[in-house]
């Protein structure tokens, strides 16, 4: 999950949407253009969010689109409140079920433990698809957002404190904001 320290922008590709299925979501802004259009594009996304680039089965591209299709629709109806399509469901459920988990016994502090392991298989799709079913169960539908910059195509989950965030990126959009307004201000000042 990315946090407001990391960096806004990994290998020249956006990574601020607080969590990996929406950078994934953003990987297709409009004013930067498709970065998973071929496989070497998808795999340099995939290095940049810290997935396995190793791993057999990374998914084709028609899957890889798919399923950014399907999470972008599900960010619309989590931000809505609408009901999702049941292909969407049915994309993200194919893929959980690949990745297969298991329990796994450890004695630890003088305690034998169970926890839940999982075997890794389905890739990074998969990876993706499970964080959106763990930001599905503990979400705030108020904090999605779309960047308040009108050009701008990013959407992001607002992990500030108070709520406020309206920019995809402070040092992108958010400057631009900033500089744009102070030359308005000055603009309107010299004019009078």
């Amino acid at each position: 999950m990315n946090t407001p320290q990391d960096s806004d922008f990994r290998d020249g590709m956006p990574f601020l949407g607080s969590r990996l299925w929406i950078d994934f979501v953003n990987s297709a802004p409009v004013a930067l253009g498709d970065f998973l259009a071929t496989a070497e594009g998808w795999q340099r996304w995939r290095a940049a969010a810290r997935l396995d680039t190793d791993k057999a089965g990374a998914g084709d591209l028609a899957a890889t689109h798919a399923l950014r299709g399907s999470l972008s629709r599900l960010f619309e109806n989590l931000m809505s409140g609408t009901a999702p399509q049941p292909g969407d469901l049915a994309r993200l459920n194919g893929l959980l079920a690949a990745q297969a988990t298991h329990p796994h016994l450890e004695w630890r502090d003088g305690t034998l433990k169970v926890e839940e392991r999982s075997s890794g298989g389905g890739g990074p799709l998969a990876a993706i698809a499970a964080d959106f079913v763990d930001f599905a169960a503990h979400h705030e539908p108020a904090r999605l957002r779309h960047c308040a910059n009108p050009e701008c195509s990013l959407v992001f989950y607002d992990t500030a404190r108070n709520g406020t965030r309206r920019w995809c990126s402070m040092a992108a959009c958010g400057n631009r904001h900033k500089v744009r307004s102070h030359r308005m201000r000055v603009a309107a000042v010299s004019s009078s």
